[in-house]
C-alpha cells in the first residue's frame, strides 16, 4: 500500500444566513460548552460531505465508463456508500466471524477509497470532522412570524368561492377561533405543569404531573379533531427557533488519518460538489443554513515533526476554488483514477478474493 499521510483542513465556516440544527433531545436548542461557546456536531457537516462525495463519484464513474448516471450503482450500493448501511446483510454475516482480518481490511481500503474514508458498519472511516464552534453570543432567535388565513388576509379571495363554499368558510373560521381559546387554556396549563415537573425532586410527584400533562395533551388533540375544517389551525403564531446568526464564524477542522493523495482528491471532489448548495441544518425553505467556508490544507508524513501547508480551499454558493499544486494534482488524479477502484466492493471476503485474483 502507498505510504500513509495525514491531511488536515483547518479553517472556518461563515454563516451567510441563520443556521439551525435540531438535535435529538435538545428541545430545539443548540449544544453549549462550559466555556461560553455553542457548536454544531461534526456529523452536521460530515453527513452532507458524504452525500456530496457519492454524487461526485457517480458522475465521475458514469463519465469514465460511458454509462448513464442510473447505471452506475444499484439501491444496495447507494445505501452502503451514502449511509454505510448494508441492506444485503453481507457485512452483517461476515461480522459474525470470530476472528479479524487486518490484511483484508487494508486491501478493502485500497480498492475502495470511498468506504475507507467514510466507513461502514464495523469499519471506521478515516475522515474526522470536528465540531464547529462559535461564541454563544452569536445565538439568535430566528424564523418568528404569524401564519394567516389567506381569506382573512386577502378578502378579495372570497370572489373565487360560491355561496355554499363561502358559508362553509365562515363556519370553519368561527369554529377555529372558538377552539383556539380552549386550546390556549390547555397549553397554558401544560406549560405550568412542565415547570412544576422540572422543579420537583420527588419521583412520584413528577410521574403524577407527567400523567396530567399527557391527559391535557390528549384533550388538546380532541379539541382539534372536533373543530370544523382543518384539524390544525391555519392561523397561528410561528415561534421561531434558536439559530447561529448570519455573519458568525465557526471553527472547522477536517482530518484524514492514514490517508493518501487519493483520499485527499476524493475530499476535494466532495467539497466541490457540496459547493453546489453549501448549507447546513434545516429551514431551507426560508433561506436558512447558507454558508461559505475556507480551509488551509496541511500534510504530514510519517516521521515529520510538523505539518506542511500545501494549499487552500475556498467555497461558497458561487463556486469552489483550490489553490496549491498538490491539491490541484490530487483533484485531477482522483478523476483519472476512478477506473482503477471498485466502489462496489464492501466486504473483507470480497477484498481478499480480489487480492488473490
Amino acid at each position: 500500500m502507498p505510504q500513509s499521510l495525514a491531511y488536515q483542513l483547518s479553517g472556518h465556516i461563515t454563516a451567510e444566513a441563520p443556521i439551525s440544527v435540531n438535535y435529538f433531545g435538545m428541545d430545539n436548542r443548540l449544544p453549549r460548552t462550559p466555556h461560553g461557546q455553542t457548536f454544531l456536531n461534526g456529523g452536521t457537516l460530515r453527513g452532507p460531505l458524504r452525500k456530496a462525495a457519492l454524487r461526485a463519484v457517480i458522475r465521475l464513474v458514469a463519465k469514465a465508463q460511458g454509462v448513464p448516471l442510473d447505471a452506475v450503482f444499484d439501491r444496495g450500493d447507494l445505501y452502503m456508500l451514502g449511509e454505510g448501511v448494508d441492506i444485503t446483510r453481507g457485512v452483517n454475516n461476515e461480522s459474525s466471524g470470530k476472528f479479524s482480518d487486518p490484511m483484508a481490511e487494508n486491501w478493502l481500503r485500497e480498492f475502495n477509497p470511498f468506504i475507507s474514508l467514510f466507513g461502514r458498519w464495523k469499519l471506521a472511516g478515516h475522515l474526522e470532522v470536528s465540531p464547529m464552534l462559535t461564541s454563544i453570543t452569536n445565538l439568535i432567535d430566528a424564523g418568528q412570524g404569524m401564519r394567516h388565513d389567506q381569506f382573512e388576509h386577502d378578502p378579495g379571495m372570497m370572489q373565487y368561492l360560491n355561496e355554499e363554499q363561502q358559508d362553509a368558510l365562515l363556519a370553519s373560521l368561527r369554529s377555529a377561533r372558538e377552539s383556539m381559546d380552549d386550546i390556549e387554556e390547555v397549553r397554558t396549563e401544560v406549560k405550568r405543569l412542565k415547570k412544576a415537573a422540572h422543579d420537583t425532586e420527588d419521583r412520584e410527584e413528577r410521574r403524577a404531573i407527567n400523567d396530567q400533562i399527557h391527559e391535557m395533551q390528549a384533550q388538546e388533540k380532541a379539541i382539534k379533531k372536533a373543530r370544523e375544517g382543518a384539524e390544525q389551525s391555519i392561523k397561528h403564531p410561528i415561534a421561531g427557533y434558536e439559530a447561529i446568526a448570519p455573519g458568525s464564524e465557526l471553527s472547522s477542522t477536517l482530518r484524514i488519518i492514514q490517508g493518501t493523495p487519493t483520499h485527499l482528491g476524493l475530499i476535494l471532489h466532495a467539497l466541490a460538489e457540496f459547493s453546489q448548495r453549501p448549507r447546513l441544518g434545516g429551514h431551507a425553505a426560508t433561506g436558512s443554513g447558507d454558508i461559505r467556508a475556507e480551509w488551509e490544507v496541511f500534510q504530514r508524513s510519517p516521521g515529520e515533526h510538523r505539518s506542511q501547508a500545501i494549499g487552500r480551499v475556498v467555497l461558497d454558493a458561487m463556486g469552489f476554488d483550490i489553490q496549491g499544486e498538490a491539491l490541484e494534482s490530487a483533484f485531477a488524479d482522483f478523476e483519472q483514477a476512478v477506473r482503477e477502484f471498485d466502489f462496489r466492493l464492501f466486504t473483507l471476503t470480497e477484498a481478499r478474493q480480489r487480492r488473490k485474483a
